[in-house]
């Protein structure tokens, strides 16, 4: 495998444009086009397109770029729409600001893989062991006092949700038959970007901020809500990718 970053040929006045026009359109569906701060789950964020926007800037525009529209979109989105309802939560901000700098190396090793089985080797394992994960802490976890029917329901539904996740990865052309950049290789980039960023690190950091006796359900919600997000991630950066072609170095992918 000959690893090699993404290049594109956009020049610097035209990135910062993108940059800005990234970080409004991610404040749009960070915010209005979300579901932020739930009653019963107040670290949770669901978000249709967020992540996905800030990955691509990363990809399109390069690491730096894509941190300033991770770091500015979250800033951004707070001054306009919550500085009267919830303080300032660096935290959150570091989670975006992270995911907008290593995505575009995840991509980049991604992209340099050219065994789509391989790829989806480590996909199926991946989500089977998160899958096995979460049951056994359904199941076995004395944190919660969860009905027993509760049990046996979320373990089910979870397994058909991953199954769906590998189904996806598997099937999903997108609406380009002939795309830059696989679904198959964007799924697994995403999952990479979802898991350790988004998963791993943004459950530290929101354990940090809302308290850490809180981190078990943190992280069980990451879990769930992660394979929602990576389907989604998948659909809008292979839409992306539709437009942006012909910036993009094609002898890099």
């Amino acid at each position: 495998m000959k690893f090699t970053l993404i290049k594109t040929n956009i020049s610097p006045i035209k990135k910062i444009c993108l940059a800005g026009l990234f970080m409004a359109l991610t404040v749009i569906l960070q915010k209005v086009v979300a579901v932020n701060y739930l009653a019963f789950a107040p670290f949770a964020r669901l978000s249709f397109g967020g992540p996905a926007l800030i990955m691509f800037a990363s990809v399109l525009l390069g690491p730096i770029y894509g941190a300033l529209v991770g770091m500015g979109s979250d800033l951004l989105g707070y001054l306009i729409f919550d500085p009267r309802t919830y303080p300032p939560f660096l935290q959150i901000t570091a989670i975006y600001t992270l995911l907008g700098f290593v995505s575009y190396f995840v991509f980049s090793f991604v992209f340099s893989l050219k065994s789509k089985k391989l790829i989806l080797g480590i996909e199926i394992a991946s989500f089977s062991l998160i899958w096995v994960a979460v049951v056994l802490f359904i199941l076995f976890s004395n944190i919660y006092d969860t009905p027993l029917f509760a049990k046996i329901l979320i373990p089910v539904v979870s397994g058909l949700i991953f199954i769906g996740l590998i189904l996806f990865s598997i099937f999903y052309k997108g609406k380009d038959e002939n795309p830059l950049i696989s679904p198959l290789h964007i799924c697994f980039a995403s999952f990479l970007c979802d898991f350790f960023v988004i998963l791993l690190f943004g459950s530290v950091m929101k354990a940090w901020a809302f308290g850490f006796a809180s981190f078990p359900a943190i992280i069980l919600i990451q879990a769930v809500t992660m394979f929602f997000n990576v389907m989604l991630d998948t659909m809008f950066i292979s839409t992306f990718q539709r437009f942006t072609k012909n910036d993009f170095v094609r002898g890099n992918l």
